[in-house]
């Protein structure tokens, strides 16, 4: 073996060792296990920001962002902009906050230039109103239907206005 390899190996298997030792002494006497520094470090990504990422996806490049509206908000901006949009037959997305009995979620639509429109639904178990199901974490689904009718506005209790295809 080479003076340089035998060098690097030394210095990958002291940083293993550092790096296992200081895990075992946060763990013995801080009572931190390694996997809640590394939720600390990089949470995981929110409802939000995964049902944004799948909308931006669908809509494609140079899509209009018709905003994020959230529970309890005025949603006249947000779905004035998504059907000027779709009647112009340019890109666009635009999602709404919703809590469920169960769960709390975030239902948006996106429209892509070719005029086809796609209705996401992402939701989180546990997280509801009433609260009723214990999970051990969160429980996510991203559900991705293509509209077959044109969007429609409608009302949810307590008067949540959003756009939805169904």
């Amino acid at each position: 073996m080479s003076n340089a390899l035998m060098r690097r190996l030394t210095i990958c298997v002291g940083a293993l060792v550092v790096i296992g030792f200081s895990m075992w002494f946060v763990n013995k006497y801080f009572g931190i296990e390694a996997h809640a520094i590394r939720m600390w470090l990089w949470p995981p990504p929110t409802i939000e920001q995964v049902e944004a990422r799948k909308l931006r996806s669908l809509a494609g490049w140079f899509s209009l962002n018709c905003g994020h509206v959230r529970r309890h908000e005025k949603a006249d901006a947000a779905i004035s902009c998504a059907t000027l949009a779709l009647s112009a037959r340019k890109g666009f997305y635009v999602s709404f906050d919703y809590v469920g009995v169960d769960s709390t979620g975030v239902i948006g639509l996106a429209g892509n230039r070719s005029g086809t429109v796609f209705q996401v639904e992402a939701n989180q178990l546990g997280r509801g109103e009433l609260a009723m199901i214990a999970t051990s974490g969160p429980v996510r689904t991203v559900t991705v239907i293509r509209c077959e009718k044109s969007p429609a506005e409608e009302t949810s209790f307590p008067s949540n206005r959003y756009l939805s295809c169904n």
